[in-house]
């Protein structure tokens, strides 16, 4: 199940951040908590430790978060990393890697 209020809380930070309305936040929010969701399946799936990064990225006109799973042996040294896809923060919508 989701966390409906770290969602709201998430989806309050976008509006504030971005200057959008309430819905393309909450629909922001949702997307990210599905990407985010969908990162931990598939890192749940993988033998090797794995660590799921969400990274902000605000440049030209544009805000988007990206979601991707790390993966790392067992000393810790970064193996690759699976990109789940990314966020547009100004319109709500998920995109794909």
């Amino acid at each position: 199940m989701y966390n409906r209020h770290d969602i709201m809380k998430n989806a309050w930070s976008i509006r504030h951040e971005n200057s959008v309305s309430m819905s393309v936040a909450l629909k922001a929010a949702w997307a990210l908590a599905k990407a985010i969701k969908a990162a931990e399946e598939l890192a749940s799936e993988i033998d090797w430790n794995t660590k799921v990064r969400v990274n902000d990225w605000v440049k030209a006109g544009h805000s988007r978060t990206y979601v991707e799973v790390a993966v790392y042996t067992n000393a810790w040294n970064r193996k690759r990393t699976e990109k789940i896809g990314y966020v547009n923060n100004l319109t709500g919508e998920f995109i794909a890697a």
